[in-house]
């Protein structure tokens, strides 16, 4: 059981913060071509409800992700109190 527990622990921890790094990093308006040429460019779109509700959803699964690390953690921690 401890094992088990320690286990999915990782597993949720790892899932969570693979869903935090891509979504996060997708909220960037730089234009990446001009960047790495070390040129730095802001462009702010036209918003769109499209776009609104990729945002949104894009957030919500970065929450998720954080909520996956905390849950993980506290797995994680339990899973050393289990004799």
């Amino acid at each position: 059981m401890k094992v088990c527990l320690n286990s999915l622990g990782v597993t949720l921890a790892t899932i969570g913060v693979f869903l935090v790094w891509y979504f996060i990093g997708q909220l960037n308006f730089a234009d990446r071509d001009t960047f790495l040429k070390g040129n730095g460019k802001l462009i702010v779109p036209t918003v769109t409800t499209e776009m609104i509700k990729k945002l949104r959803i894009e957030m919500l699964l970065s929450k998720l992700g954080l909520a996956l690390i905390v849950i993980g953690g506290i797995l994680q921690i339990a899973s050393n109190y289990i004799d």
